[in-house]
């Protein structure tokens, strides 16, 4: 099908921080594959730098009663404790996405395994299963050991699966810098200073709750949780939401809601740990450029920005000569996703709703089964014979688009059962 050709069109380099057994010991021992490194990075010289050194914990007030929310498509960590008022984002690289049509998690992020290993998306975080200091990690195929953990904290959520340091240029004083897409094989990655952070926050509280879902985690009001530093891609609503230089909000008619950009004329200014950026021309302003996002592994099928979808081959603006793949408004077009015609729907699905001035959504008719797709939120065949997404009420409906919301639904000609869908 379709999206499963999607997943296998990216070669993901897959090695990284998490395995598919029991619970192990999250300091040392057993250590897995650690995902996508630079060569630098990967070679083992016994030039460690930095590596060897444990970073100070800062003393910070701790938190009563903590929850943190993951995001995997939003590629954000959010830590909240409503008993001490303290609410902050912070951006991450969790597991790249899996292409191994074999595997359970195959079409997601590696790090969603736990979430279909155990059937529910909640874990915790314990003063045992966390350490304040992790430093070598063992290569299982060859036995080399490397720093890369940097003598950053290291919280275990489900056995190896962890939280922890950035790993890339992990010799870094302050212990390397995080690339912020899918890097790595199950683990989430923090910036350094971030995870300092989070573990001087939770590290005396007996246990602290982890919350890991697929869709971009929103707020009560629709708005979508995110970074207050906004960057191309980002979700906005205004032209002064984009604080960067030239950066403007530009519009999506699929999602209905605006975008960061920035104007260029003909290359734009990348952000470190971000994907490269591209100039193209703006379809919305005649004769001025648009910076985009590069469409490649670390911001996977365009996964991290929402209704965005693979533009191949888009000419340079003012150098059409050079071409790139990129991000750009768009459908997934899959059961539950916006468009606008019919062409924006795939494996069997059509365009429903849409009109001149709003996008409609991918649907299929059913007469009591819907088909469900790797990487997608699952599907139900609704009274009147359509296929509904499933959303899920506790997270605000983080499923569905911004436009709509999370109702039930009766099944088509079996009333008595009954779901949660968008609306």
């Amino acid at each position: 099908m379709a999206l499963n050709l999607r997943a296998l069109s990216y070669l993901v380099v897959i090695a990284a921080c998490a395995d598919h057994q029991a619970p192990t010991d999250p300091t040392g021992g057993n250590d897995l594959p650690l995902g996508d490194l630079s060569d630098s990075d990967l070679k083992a010289d016994g030039a460690w730098g930095h590596a060897l050194e444990c970073k100070p914990i800062p003393d910070l007030p701790q938190l009563i009663a903590p929850h943190i929310t993951v995001s995997l498509e939003g590629l954000t960590l959010h830590l909240t404790d409503p008993a001490s008022s303290y609410d902050r984002v912070f951006p991450i690289g969790p597991g790249a996405v899996d292409a191994t049509t074999t595997d359970l998690e195959f079409g997601e992020s590696l790090s969603y395994y736990p979430v279909l290993k155990t059937g529910g998306g909640d874990f915790t975080i314990t003063p045992s299963s966390t350490t304040p200091c992790k430093t070598w990690w063992t290569d299982p195929d060859t036995g080399e050991k490397i720093p890369v953990f940097a003598g950053l904290p290291f919280m275990s959520w489900f056995g190896n699966y962890a939280i922890h340091g950035p790993v890339d240029n992990y010799r870094a004083a302050n212990g390397g810098a995080l690339r912020r897409g899918y890097v790595s094989h199950g683990c989430i990655r923090m910036e350094a200073a971030d995870v300092l952070e989070v573990y001087g926050r939770i590290k005396d509280v007996a246990k602290v709750t982890v919350h890991v879902q697929r869709a971009r985690e929103r707020n009560a009001d629709n708005t979508i949780v995110d970074l207050p530093a906004k960057w191309v891609g980002s979700a906005c609503t205004q032209d002064s939401d984009c604080d960067y230089a030239d950066g403007f909000c530009a519009t999506n008619r699929y999602s209905e809601r605006g975008f960061c950009s920035a104007r260029c004329t003909q290359f734009c200014t990348d952000r470190p740990g971000y994907p490269s950026t591209f100039c193209v021309a703006d379809p919305d302003a005649a004769g001025q450029g648009m910076c985009v996002a590069k469409a490649v592994a670390q911001n996977y099928d365009c996964r991290p920005y929402e209704s965005f979808a693979v533009a191949a081959a888009q000419p340079r603006l003012n150098q059409p000569s050079v071409k790139a793949d990129v991000c750009l408004p768009g459908s997934q077009g899959w059961v539950g996703d916006h468009c606008l015609a019919d062409a924006d729907c795939k494996n069997g699905t059509t365009c429903l709703g849409a009109t001149a001035d709003k996008a409609g959504i991918c649907s299929m008719a059913c007469a009591l089964y819907c088909s469900d797709e790797p990487g997608e939120a699952d599907t139900f065949c609704a009274a009147g014979g359509n296929c509904e997404r499933q959303c899920t009420p506790s997270s605000n409906g983080a499923e569905c688009p911004s436009d709509m919301a999370c109702g039930t639904a009766a099944r088509n000609g079996q009333p008595g059962t009954v779901r949660n869908v968008c609306q």
